[in-house]
């Protein structure tokens, strides 16, 4: 653990995680009197200074991410610095909540949920995408869910690997860091692309995207499972997922074409964005609710050509 009192002003208490490229801990801010988490960037003796140039390059990258992004929906950027020994550090918004991925042990979420969360994330995918950056590691894991008030906020965590897409000229201090042959990311959350080691875009992210919307509103994740990474990474270059109604008869065939979209192994096939592919979810539910007040206002149907499914309460919708 660091020195106890960092700055003069952060009082560490606890360890919170630890990564690849940092460790985060809980610390007490004297001056504006609240709670607040600190990332310092992992330093090993044993590490080869080449490893750790590195660490440094992507610590730095994620501060000046962080520092120019401002959204409800992504965590805060407070204050960076340097400790006595010049251990790189920033403070940012202490977050306390549910990660997604412990809400989806308990199985998929009901539409009107999944499509409030999905929104959230949405709205701030595409934020990160307008400031010309991607996070390249989306998953349930780095998406903190706090209630406030009894409605649930998302917001997105950690920007370890996230990458600035104006980074060119190799004496940027931001210059590209993924090297040929390593992957960078969580396997079950890669597009086929990032497999391939290509040139990324902020499809990637809506790959990514598209697979959390699949797990939301199933239960299940459409290519987990392999028994390699070679097996996981074969399932995401070649393996065509299962439409989603086709695993619960309770999800709109509608909302099949949507998911499916964002899944596309061509990233031209993909939307071109988060809002994208919320507006066409959208109109989903709302091709659904018309069809469905439509039907149950006549009694002489006797056939109804589409499953009638859960529509979000109006105080559900954002």
């Amino acid at each position: 653990m660091p020195d106890n009192l960092l700055g003069g002003r952060y009082v560490i208490t606890e360890l919170l995680g630890e990564g690849g490229i940092g460790v985060v801990y809980k610390a007490e801010d004297l001056q504006e009197h609240c709670e607040v988490a600190i990332k310092f960037m992992i330093q090993e003796a044993a590490v080869e200074t080449k490893t750790q140039q590195i660490r440094q390059r992507y610590f730095a990258r994620e501060i000046a991410i962080l520092s120019k992004i401002r959204h409800p929906g992504i965590v805060s950027l407070y204050d960076s610095g340097f400790t006595e020994i010049g251990l790189p550090y920033f403070v940012m918004e202490y977050v306390v909540g549910q990660t997604l991925l412990d809400i989806l042990k308990d199985g998929q979420l009901l539409l009107g949920r999944a499509f409030n969360l999905l929104q959230q994330i949405g709205s701030s995918l595409d934020c990160i995408h307008q400031h010309n950056a991607i996070h390249r590691d989306l998953k349930p894991e780095n998406i903190m869910i706090i209630n406030s008030n009894g409605k649930e906020i998302a917001k997105l965590l950690d920007f370890g690997i996230a990458k600035i897409l104006e980074d060119a000229q190799a004496d940027s201090p931001f210059m590209p860091i993924t090297q040929a042959g390593h992957i960078l990311g969580t396997v079950d959350y890669l597009s086929p692309e990032q497999w391939q080691d290509k040139p990324l875009d902020s499809r990637a992210d809506i790959y990514a995207f598209g697979l959390i919307a699949y797990e939301m509103l199933t239960g299940y994740h459409p290519f987990r499972g392999g028994l390699s990474i070679g097996d996981t990474m074969m399932r995401h270059l070649e393996e065509e997922p299962l439409p989603p109604s086709s695993l619960d008869p309770k999800i709109p065939i509608l909302l099949d074409q949507v998911i499916l979209r964002s899944l596309a192994k061509d990233r031209n096939q993909r939307y071109s964005s988060a809002i994208e592919f919320l507006t066409d979810f959208e109109e989903v539910l709302a091709e659904i609710y018309r069809r469905s007040t439509s039907y149950l206002s006549n009694p002489a149907t006797e056939t109804l050509m589409y499953e009638i499914v859960e529509i979000p309460d109006e105080d559900e919708q954002v």
